[in-house]
């Protein structure tokens, strides 16, 4: 069997989602966080008991972001409260306000891509988004 050690979080806010870089181990980690808030660590991240995470900028509004995800190693979406949704073409290190989702009312839960042309969010209500390139 393997051995499981704990990692501290390195922040006192609630952990909304966690995932790997551009959904590779080696990338590092990022996580969502309560309050609007997204933090990222290297790859260092799987095997330190304390790893460093660093802030991710993300202009929010303090809504809550939920979930992220990669559609390719460059491009990252997040979503969350709101009908909220961001992008990011930098690896995840800075996310933008994208207005694709601006007349869903209520909140994005998850989003999720299979590769680099297919992917979706989902949200209240049964809203389900299908990204369209």
């Amino acid at each position: 069997g393997h051995l499981r050690f704990p990692h501290n979080r390195g922040t006192p806010r609630r952990i909304t989602a966690m995932g790997y870089v551009g959904n590779n181990a080696a990338n590092g980690v990022w996580m969502t966080l309560n309050g609007g808030q997204m933090a990222i660590a290297g790859a260092s991240a799987n095997t330190d008991v304390e790893p460093e995470f660093s802030g991710v900028k993300v202009d929010s509004g303090g809504y809550g972001i939920l979930d992220c995800d990669y559609r390719t190693p460059q491009e990252a979406w997040a979503v969350g409260g709101g009908g909220t949704m961001y992008r990011s073409t930098d690896g995840g290190k800075t996310f933008k306000f994208d207005a694709s989702a601006d007349r869903i009312p209520g909140n994005l839960y998850t989003v999720k891509f299979f590769d680099d042309k297919t992917g979706f969010a989902l949200g209240s209500d049964g809203v389900l988004m299908r990204y369209q390139g």
